[in-house]
């Protein structure tokens, strides 16, 4: 039988063991880089079209925490692998360079998509240090592999990353912003060397409840948009791309393809939110608000300039702030094929048969306007890749639904594009999305 002497010290080699592993444990775990397996996605049943009417930026945010399913969702869709395993995204000529750090209130993770874990990556509260423009429950840090990509490039993927984090965010009653940081981005949080911060964007559950009004107002000779059978989820889970484009397009799904890279919501919103003044969304965010593309369209017609909405140009904005009716057109800039120009400046000789080709070009003058902020430098240049990569996930997403062929094809000689679509030197074509069947 122990005496009392014998058991104070186990109990004090007890309590200091506990102790010790309890205060070092999470060096333990920086250590070892312990992984978290997420649950499964859950399965989203809203439609892929509805999914871009909703998409809104958000910037208030309640307490209410967001689940282990909801996040699982939200990564899942952002990156991660689909069943086949192929990914969500396209990347950037198959290189996937994208990193999203996942801050909780009890430390900061990277997502795995090969695992669909959260990987420990440090310890602590980070969330207002990284993500200190919003408060939210989590706050998302994107970054690229700068070995992997540069800051163009790396700022693609993101937008397709982005993008996805967006849509299904608002499909399971979540809320996001996109933020963009010039570098040092996330630095606080000591991401290695190799790895560029671009986005924060916090997530969790909007203090104004959704509340959108079918209002389409369409005004137009285009055919009104139309919503397809797909879920997101679905989506999101066969979406792939074509080396192979042939067969004609409707004027409907050359509408659909156009209105999906840049256009307006035929929803209107009155949620009401004290930071959000826009009453009729676009597809995809812009930085400040800019939206300083215009989206090409090249069929065996001519080469056409789309405009999402004549009201608005008229207006001198870029955003809607009263609901205004929609009146979008196509402006012919050149008539005659020339898809094998086209083809032949990109140096993807399958494209010339494609039915529909869309660049998104960038107008620079549109990035630096009179009274505001001038994003028009090298070093901003990311930002607007992040835009363009948003609505090429848009075109991936819509040609899956519609049971089509589309791709996300880097340009191989600009100037010969500039040409061909008779460009200055301050409209950058960035990408070209041929669709076809």
């Amino acid at each position: 039988m122990l005496n009392g002497s014998w058991v104070r010290k186990v109990f004090c080699i007890v309590f200091c063991v506990v102790f010790c592993n309890t205060m070092f444990l999470p060096f333990a775990i920086a250590e070892s880089g312990d992984e978290y397996l997420l649950p499964p996605p859950l399965s989203v049943e809203m439609k892929q079209e509805e999914s871009m009417f909703r998409r809104m930026s958000v910037r208030d945010f309640t307490n209410d925490t967001v689940t282990d399913e909801e996040l699982s969702t939200i990564l899942w869709a952002a990156c991660g692998f689909q069943s086949d395993g192929d990914r969500t995204i396209p990347g950037i000529n198959t290189t996937f360079a994208g990193i999203i750090y996942v801050l909780k209130e009890d430390a900061a993770y990277i997502y795995n998509p090969v695992n669909h874990s959260l990987v420990f990556f440090k310890a602590g509260d980070w969330r207002d240090e990284v993500g200190w423009q919003y408060v939210a429950p989590i706050q998302l840090g994107l970054c690229y592999d700068t070995t992997l990509a540069d800051s163009c490039f790396g700022g693609a993927e993101l937008g397709q990353i982005g993008q996805n984090i967006q849509l299904m965010a608002n499909a399971l009653g979540l809320g996001t912003v996109v933020c963009g940081q010039i570098p040092p981005a996330i630095e606080p949080l000591g991401i290695p060397e190799n790895q560029e911060g671009m986005i924060v964007m916090p997530l969790g559950h909007p203090i104004s409840v959704y509340d959108f009004r079918n209002r389409p107002l369409w005004f137009s000779t285009f055919p009104r948009l139309k919503t397809s059978p797909i879920s997101l989820s679905t989506a999101l889970e066969t979406r792939n791309e074509s080396t192979s484009f042939h067969g004609t397009l409707s004027k409907a799904e050359i509408s659909q393809f156009l209105w999906c890279t840049y256009g307006f919501s035929p929803y209107v919103d009155r949620s009401d939110q004290e930071r959000n003044s826009i009453i009729r969304h676009r597809v995809v965010p812009s930085a400040h608000g800019y939206y300083p593309f215009k989206m090409y369209a090249v069929t065996e017609n001519g080469v056409f300039y789309y405009q999402p909405n004549l009201l608005v140009k008229f207006n001198r904005y870029q955003v809607d702030f009263i609901g205004l009716p929609i009146v979008t057109y196509l402006f012919k800039k050149v008539t005659g094929d020339y898809r094998q120009e086209i083809a032949e400046a990109s140096g993807q000789p399958s494209i010339a048969s494609a039915p529909l080709i869309i660049l998104p070009v960038l107008d620079i003058e549109m990035t630096r306007p009179p009274g505001k902020d001038d994003l028009s430098g090298e070093e901003d240049r990311r930002f607007w890749y992040f835009e363009a990569g948003a609505a090429a996930q848009n075109v991936l997403l819509e040609a899956t639904a519609w049971n089509l062929s589309a791709a996300l094809i880097l340009p191989d000689d600009i100037p010969a594009l500039q040409s061909v679509l008779y460009l200055d030197e301050e409209s950058l074509p960035l990408f070209l999305l041929p669709i076809g069947t």
